[in-house]
């Protein structure tokens, strides 16, 4: 859209040529205005509104703006991402109010936003090439039915936080126009959020912050728990400092595109924490308990290869147990910095090329100069799927082929009178490995231990709409 951060031209010969050390590509720009739009604010009965005119953010700068210079691509975060100062005296006031409805920003300036109230919806939309600063001052805001600020249009929207704030939805999303609502924040256009203070979302249904265009968080805490995603976004997501307290049951971190955090700590509880096309991490500290993948480059946009980054920070992932992958790529992996410790049985998983040029990556307790490719569902003892060398794994104790744990033989088979599950004396079992010279029939593998069904060694398989209310305008 307008304010496109990335460009996908030599995205894949840049994502290739990171593998050798042979580019640093930097792709495109967040571009920002070298002054502020002077319109004035239109003011209507929105609580106790203070001053009006033209509300402009102070000590802006434009486009000189700083960009991450470590990684093949990176997004740019302007000054402007970073301001969080303005100016009172030329600012509008909202004073929310309990079932105060719908409140209106129909021009550029800056909003400060203070007050309670149990039902109520901001609403911003401006001009393509205007921008919005709603400044959340120790705000409580409950929308019944939709989401409580919505951005339909403008050029940029910034969410500047001030205090704790807590933002709600009712339980339910109602359509109020022919946007899929489906998150507590909900912008059409580019969004940034920033400030010292604390933004708190418990996101019942769907999730708690979309934005269907480019995102970029400088700043704040954020204590978000979702029933999908705590965050999502379309096209990017830039992430350079924060505290992120995360819970949901889908995604912590999503994007379409390009997702690059340059510092920050995050403590992710989710099934997958971080997930983007292109994903970049220069700094930060992570813990993340994921049921899925902790960190997943999936591809989900044409225009970029499925890549992930780590040139820096500390990271630990803990993987529950199941089909699950500490760090997945559906394309390249690239570790050249930081510290990467990862608890799971299947660690990582790559469909492309995996590089280790510096950094530390720890496996399961023991550091590792390599990355591994891990799959899921094989080896011995791994149940189905396959194992080692392509052969089908079977449960410890199980015949390959087929599901005996339970102590049942094949069909037309019986054991021996009185047979207790051991060997005679004298005799040990097979180590599961075939004698030299001999394959496997058909493909298929013994994975148990030498354990016969049945005995006292038998193990069992493991299981595998807004309440309508008049609208004000400001």
């Amino acid at each position: 859209m307008k304010n496109k951060k990335t460009v996908a031209a030599f995205a894949t010969f840049a994502a290739l040529a990171v593998g050798i050390g042979a580019l640093a590509y930097f792709a495109g720009t967040k571009n920002g205005d070298s002054s502020e739009s002077n319109n004035g604010a239109a003011v209507g009965n929105a609580g106790n509104n203070g001053g009006n005119g033209a509300g402009n953010v102070s000590g802006n700068a434009g486009n000189s703006g700083t960009s991450a210079t470590v990684g093949e691509m990176a997004l740019s975060v302007t000054d402007k991402d970073m301001e969080t100062s303005y100016n009172e005296a030329e600012s509008t006031k909202i004073e929310l109010t309990d079932n105060i409805g719908k409140i209106n920003i129909t021009k550029a300036g800056t909003y400060l936003v203070s007050g309670s109230t149990n039902n109520g919806m901001i609403i911003v939309n401006v001009g393509e090439e205007e921008d919005v600063q709603l400044v959340l001052q120790d705000v409580n805001l409950n929308s019944a039915t939709s989401a409580a600020i919505y951005v339909i249009s403008a050029d940029e929207v910034y969410i500047t936080l001030e205090g704790e704030n807590t933002l709600s939805n009712g339980g339910s999303y109602v359509a109020i126009d022919s946007n899929d609502i489906d998150a507590v924040i909900f912008s059409k256009d580019d969004l940034t959020i920033n400030g010292s203070g604390v933004l708190n979302i418990d996101a019942t249904v769907e999730h708690a912050i979309v934005c269907k265009d480019d995102m970029v968080i400088t700043g704040g805490t954020y204590n978000l728990t979702a029933q999908e995603d705590c965050i999502n976004t379309n096209d990017s997501l830039a992430i350079t400092s924060g505290t992120f307290n995360l819970n949901c049951k889908d995604d912590a971190v999503h994007t379409d595109g390009i997702l690059q955090i340059d510092g920050g700590t995050f403590d992710i509880t989710a099934a997958e924490g971080l997930e983007g096309t292109y994903i970049t991490i220069n700094d930060g500290t992570f813990v993340i308990n994921a049921s899925d993948d902790g960190i997943n480059a999936a591809q989900k946009v044409d225009e970029y290869v499925a890549t992930l980054t780590i040139n820096g920070g500390d990271i630990t992932i803990t993987m529950g147990a199941g089909d699950t992958d500490g760090i997945d790529s559906n394309g390249n992996i690239y570790i050249n910095g930081g510290v990467t410790r990862i608890t799971g049985q299947s660690t990582v998983d790559y469909d492309g090329e995996a590089v280790k040029n510096g950094g530390t990556l720890i496996i399961n307790g023991e550091e590792t100069d390599t990355i591994p490719n891990q799959f899921m569902g094989g080896g011995p003892g791994g149940g189905q799927g396959r194992g080692r060398g392509g052969f089908e794994g079977g449960q410890d104790g199980q015949f390959p082929g087929g599901d005996f744990g339970d102590g049942q033989f094949p069909e037309g088979m019986t054991p021996p009178e009185d047979w207790d599950g051991q060997f005679p004396e004298g005799m040990t079992p097979p180590d599961g490995q075939f004698p030299d010279g001999m394959t496997p029939p058909d493909g298929q593998f013994p994975g148990g231990d030498g354990k016969f069904p049945g005995g006292p060694n038998d193990r069992n398989a493991q299981g595998q709409q807004q309440t309508k209310n008049d609208a004000q305008s400001v």
